[in-house]
C-alpha cells in the first residue's frame, strides 16, 4: 500500500479514537493519527490521478 512505503502505519484505528479521547485523554495521539490519515488520503488521491506521490520532504506537518 502507499502508506506502508512511507512509514505511515497507525498504532490505533478509527474505532479506538473514542477511547483514546475519553479514557486516555491522549490528544497528541489523536492528532498524530489524523495527520497520518490526511497524508494517506492525499497520496491515494494523487495515485488515482496518476500523479507523482509526495516525497517525505514535500509534506508539511506543522
Amino acid at each position: 500500500m502507499v502508506w506502508s512505503h512511507m512509514g505511515l502505519k497507525h498504532d490505533i484505528d478509527g474505532s479506538q479514537l473514542r477511547d483514546v479521547f475519553y479514557e486516555e485523554n491522549d490528544m497528541d495521539r489523536i492528532i498524530s493519527y489524523c495527520k497520518k490519515d490526511t497524508i494517506i488520503v492525499a497520496q491515494i488521491l494523487l495515485k488515482l490521478r496518476n500523479e507523482d506521490l509526495l516525497a517525505e520532504d514535500e509534506i508539511l506537518s506543522e
